[in-house]
């Protein structure tokens, strides 16, 4: 494809960028600088395209044309104001993503933002509304991607949806920029994104691991910031929002999660020290806490209780005594709390008794106490039910001979109540149930899981 240049100079002035005189045979700027006129004859430029490239640019523009109309409403356009004040676009729709984003939250994590509002000394939506740094892209881009994901939802638009994905698209680009960069790899923005992005990735993966592989990122964030970032201020309400996700994750992989390592399991107790001082604690808030810091173990000790009876050979019966007293140790401490949670629910069931007096000055508001005293049970059900089944396994495999053992020793034995955790088939059934298009369409089921401590990771 050929195109000629449209100024009528020569060429000399046209590529110093200066008005031309046009004067003939020559113009006076070359006569001045006292060099050759090249003429005013106007030459073709070649531009390298052929009918089969055009036609392939055209179809890949109308593919984003979809994507960009519908994120209109918080993508800035084109406008007086945008030219006459560029920062005022800017700023109308970040006011609009933050609006549409208290829905999202509100929507789809209720109970546990609930939870949580009134202990954390900033919580989430406060930070999003006050505390936002726009210089962040990364957060920007992954608050828009939930914000349309949620608007396209909430409107049953396909467009929106998709739009939203372009979003997550952006998002992640600028996560790896701020992780490659030291200054902001381990900021509370580069967090706060990755999360964002996170939860994006559970409500609409790409596919059955993906959640798995974002989830496993965010957990070393955590790991490189340190328990020491997360015992105040706005990195404990990094560290309680998505903890859960973090036992589900090690449930799935049938690995330790880090979070049972003694110095993340202290920020549970003096951040239980630190809410009765400051009287914002309550017994349902202690023992969900108390719980947590049980069910952590539970990844760990499976995984263990795995590889033991894995062996073939000699096993170490000492070694075997002391993972079942970790077991039983466990076992018992989640039985005694789960027996607290029980009377707690049916307190907060409206439909049964009358508000207490004391509920005006819980931290969990009424409303929503019911919700995390019946998940945060039915979490700790399931593992005491997988606590009470590694401890069958154990003692089998210890009345079992060893050419038994041999023979026996399979991955089949490995059943939570739900199934096997080994069996691939089950396994792509537990990612799945985060997905989008999972039969369990609630819009609170990621609420659920959180509320259950991860352990709805595992059906029972």
């Amino acid at each position: 494809m050929v195109g000629v240049p449209r100024s009528t100079g020569c060429h000399t002035c046209i590529q110093r960028r200066i008005k031309c005189d046009e004067g003939r045979p020559e113009c006076r700027r070359c006569r001045d600088r006292n060099v050759k006129c090249p003429g005013y004859q106007r030459r073709v430029k070649f531009y390298h395209q052929t009918p089969a490239s055009i036609r392939s640019r055209e179809q890949k523009d109308s593919r984003h044309v979809a994507a960009s109309s519908a994120v209109h409403a918080l993508m800035p356009r084109a406008s007086m104001d945008g030219k006459l004040a560029p920062g005022l676009a800017s700023t109308a729709t970040d006011t609009q993503m933050k609006e549409v984003f208290q829905y999202f939250v509100m929507v789809s994590f209720p109970g546990l933002f609930s939870a949580w509002r009134n202990r954390v000394q900033l919580n989430w939506l406060d930070f999003v509304r006050h505390h936002l740094d726009t210089s962040s892209q990364a957060l920007i881009w992954s608050l828009r991607s939930l914000s349309v994901w949620h608007l396209g939802r909430a409107h049953n638009d396909q467009e929106k949806i998709s739009a939203s994905r372009h979003l997550y698209g952006r998002g992640l680009q600028h996560l790896i920029c701020s992780l490659r960069n030291p200054r902001t790899a381990t900021s509370n923005w580069t967090l706060m994104a990755a999360i964002h992005l996170g939860i994006y990735e559970m409500l609409d993966g790409l596919g059955e691991k993906s959640w798995l592989i974002h989830s496993r990122g965010i957990g070393k964030l955590f790991r490189l910031r340190g328990p020491e970032a997360h015992r105040d201020g706005f990195g404990r309400t990094l560290l309680v929002a998505y903890r859960s996700f973090l036992v589900a994750d090690a449930l799935v992989s049938q690995e330790p999660c880090f979070l049972e390592e003694p110095e993340w399991r202290a920020i549970v107790h003096d951040a239980l020290a630190f809410e009765r001082s400051a009287g914002k604690s309550c017994q349902l808030s202690e023992t969900v806490e108390l719980a947590f810091n049980e069910i952590v173990l539970c990844p760990g000790l499976f995984a263990q209780s795995r590889d033991f009876i894995s062996q073939t050979g000699f096993k170490s019966e000492i070694l075997r005594e002391s993972l079942v007293a970790q077991i039983t140790r466990c076992r018992d401490r989640l039985v005694e709390l789960e027996g607290q949670m029980g009377p707690l629910s049916v307190k907060y069931d409206k439909k049964k008794v009358i508000k207490w007096e004391e509920d005006a000055k819980s931290p969990i508001p009424t409303e929503f106490a019911r919700k995390v005293a019946k998940f945060a049970s039915r979490g700790t059900q399931s593992a005491i039910a997988v606590l009470n089944q590694l401890l069958v396994l154990l003692e089998a495999d210890k009345n079992r001979s060893s050419l038994d053992a041999k023979s026996h020793c399979s991955s089949t034995i490995w059943k939570l109540p739900a199934g096997s955790m080994t069996s691939s088939e089950s396994q792509e059934k537990q990612l799945n149930a985060y997905d989008a298009h999972d039969e369990d369409d609630s819009p609170d089921r990621l609420d659920q899981l959180a509320l259950s401590m991860g352990l709805l990771a595992i059906r029972t």
